[in-house]
């Protein structure tokens, strides 16, 4: 196969993480197949502020945001959702029938958004059968109580038999196990393929220039974050409150506010932020990573990729998770919690002094060890892959 051509939809409707994720398997397969061309279908704004490698490029949907369980509206267009999502719809098809991709990576949403990749699968299946279509699923979705009901209503679980080659889990199976959470059928579960984490590191020379960048001169880092930021906004304004009353002397912060936090939120939190010596404040840091190896201590939400590079760079962690829309990440924060990986504090008890006990107790008891977790995931998604396009890895 003289090149190979992927592409991928990346499932855009709240956050960072599911783009981020997406960029980084598409990045680490366009290094190791030979000849790749790697196009990604999204409607994040922020997708073009992320460095990429040759070979890798973006088409841009209409953005659309989630407002509630299963509830979307467009994000920018006067439109109606129902318009925008026709007009999505047909612009994956096009764009699916007009690359013609070797294989095509659906991300954690196996119809899309509300059902808008059932005809390019379709159409694939029907036209293009050489096709190899995957799905990538993070370790936990949601509650089992939320996720049957609905595959079983939408028919997923049909779909998944019907139009997908494999099915490739990017988490550890001792924690979350989807095929029993979520009942997959026999045949679907053959399908499936633990991975473990997918984790973008730090390079030691991004890592040099970032230290570099803050002077710390050995005083403690602290680093919030809170994703996209469209709800992080409670998280950070508890940080503002906290930030100058913790016990431990000379501790900087490094504070990510988000591109998505609504701008009068953002607006307060640099008033109050901006003014302190000790605070380093950003809108927006698409190598936010490369700042973890210098962290002591981190706090953030839930969220899969935040967690999953915290853990990867043995930082102490606090993480609030989110419940709404979905309950992924308190599952996920508890289950991890309980293995003494992070200290978890639920939104519903969230002020400044927990917070300050919390990053206290982090910074004093250090990293806990993380060596028991797979992080193996893009090695072994890169070996499903050649596997099934039949091609050896460059070099």
């Amino acid at each position: 196969m003289a090149a190979i051509r992927l592409l991928f939809y990346s499932h855009d409707t709240f956050g960072l993480g599911h783009f981020r994720r997406s960029l980084t398997i598409a990045s680490h397969l366009r290094r190791h197949l030979p000849e790749t061309s790697v196009l990604i279908m999204t409607g994040l704004e922020a997708a073009y502020a992320f460095e990429t490698p040759a070979g890798v490029d973006f088409v841009k949907l209409p953005a659309v945001k989630k407002v509630g369980p299963e509830a979307y509206q467009s994000r920018h267009l006067r439109i109606s959702f129902k318009r925008v999502r026709r007009l999505r719809e047909n612009l994956i098809k096009a764009i699916a029938k007009s690359f013609d991709p070797h294989m095509l990576v659906v991300d954690n949403v196996p119809r899309g958004v509300d059902g808008e990749l059932l005809p390019t699968l379709d159409f694939l299946r029907a036209h293009r059968p050489q096709t190899r279509i995957v799905l990538t699923l993070r370790d936990v979705l949601d509650t089992p109580e939320e996720i049957v009901p609905l595959w079983r209503k939408w028919g997923v679980y049909q779909l998944l038999e019907r139009s997908y080659d494999e099915i490739w889990v990017a988490g550890w199976q001792d924690i979350f196990d989807p095929t029993l959470l979520y009942e997959f059928p026999a045949a679907v579960a053959q399908k499936t393929r633990f991975c473990g984490y997918i984790v973008q590191r730090a390079s030691r020379e991004a890592a040099a220039a970032i230290a570099e960048e803050l002077r710390l001169s050995g005083a403690p880092l602290s680093i919030a974050s809170v994703g996209g930021g469209e709800d992080g906004y409670p998280l950070l304004r508890t940080y503002a409150d906290a930030v100058g009353k913790l016990p431990h002397r000379g501790v900087k912060s490094v504070v990510c506010l988000g591109p998505d936090m609504p701008p009068e939120q953002r607006n307060d939190l640099k008033q109050r932020l901006l003014p302190r010596s000790d605070v380093l404040l950003y809108d927006f840091r698409p190598d936010l990573v490369s700042f973890l190896p210098l962290a002591s201590v981190t706090v953030s939400m839930a969220g899969y990729n935040s967690v999953a590079e915290v853990l990867a760079h043995e930082k102490a962690a606090v993480v609030v998770p989110r419940v709404f829309p979905r309950r992924e990440q308190w599952l996920r924060a508890h289950a991890l919690e309980e293995r003494g990986l992070v200290r978890t504090i639920d939104t519903a008890d969230l002020n400044p002094q927990r917070l300050i006990d919390a990053m206290s107790a982090g910074l004093m008891s250090g990293a806990p060890s993380a060596g028991s977790i797979d992080f193996g995931g893009l090695r072994r998604i890169t070996r499903r892959a050649q596997r099934l396009l039949g091609v050896t890895e460059q070099g």
